[in-house]
């Protein structure tokens, strides 16, 4: 299986951005707070309060930039998918498999606007609740980062949404289909 990993595949806005930069930064953040906790730990450096707060700062930058990582699978439209049967149906009946195609993305924004609802209620619940290990990190703002992640990702499946809509071929043999029946209902 090949997988184009270029992140050029549309023209970037200043949205695309910030996202990939985000996305980037965390990413570079975990690599440096992982290398300097190896570099601690082999040579066995006497710093002075130690790199204790290391270890869980990374597995945050871990689990929110695994989020913001997702937000940028779908702005490529990389992110998971069973492609089996809208690939089948669009073989045979090339409409069908696209309605397919649009009900799943239908179904993909219902359900992280529902995961967004319920990130949204764990950020203001937790807002002021400190993490274990670093107590000046605070649960509601993991939660936040993650909640605004899913948000990215409702906005990159909404686009995704509208160029299907928006394809051409679809368009067109939509159109066709509704005037052949209006015209059959006259």
């Amino acid at each position: 299986m090949d997988i184009d990993q270029s992140l050029g595949l549309k023209k970037d806005t200043w949205y695309d951005r910030i996202v990939l930069n985000v996305a980037t930064l965390l990413f570079i953040l975990m690599l440096v707070l992982t290398t300097a906790q190896v570099i601690v730990r082999i040579f066995d450096l006497p710093i002075s309060g130690g790199a204790w707060w290391t270890e869980p700062v990374a597995r945050y930058s871990l689990m929110t930039g695994t989020y913001v990582g997702a937000a940028v699978a779908s702005r490529n439209g990389e992110h998971i998918k069973m492609t089996i049967i809208s690939n089948q149906l669009e073989e045979r009946f090339p409409s069908i498999g696209t309605i397919v195609d649009i009900i799943a993305q239908i179904l993909t924004i219902l359900f992280l606007v529902l995961l967004t609802y319920a990130g949204l209620q764990a950020t203001l619940g937790k807002w002021s609740t400190p993490m274990l290990g670093v107590q000046v990190v605070k649960q509601g703002w993991i939660y936040g980062t993650i909640t605004a992640s899913l948000g990215m990702m409702i906005i990159y499946e909404l686009i995704n949404l509208y160029s299907v809509l928006t394809t051409n071929d679809f368009s067109r043999q939509f159109m066709s289909t509704v005037t052949s029946a209006n015209k059959e209902g006259e």
